[in-house]
């Protein structure tokens, strides 16, 4: 009864083994295969914006004002 529960654990794990490898080569070839159309999948990105001019210390006096507005807005939220 053991001998025969363990034939069937290493039938069952050599399917399980080899369905594994088989869809690792089937996903390989695939890739391979559509590689030439990734360029269709490719998602635009829009350009990143820049500020318009501003310095490093205009940009952080725009931060610390907009830090106390956040602060007062919560502190008077009732």
């Amino acid at each position: 009864m053991i001998g025969d529960g363990f034939k069937l654990l290493i039938v069952g794990m050599t399917c399980v083994m080899m369905f594994l490898v088989i869809m690792v080569i089937v996903i390989e070839l695939a890739a391979k295969g559509l590689k030439p159309f990734t360029h269709l999948l490719e998602e635009k990105t829009a350009a990143p914006r820049k500020t318009a001019g501003k310095t490093a210390a205009q940009n952080q006096r725009s931060l610390a004002a907009a830090a106390v507005a956040a602060v007062h807005l919560h502190r008077n939220k009732k």
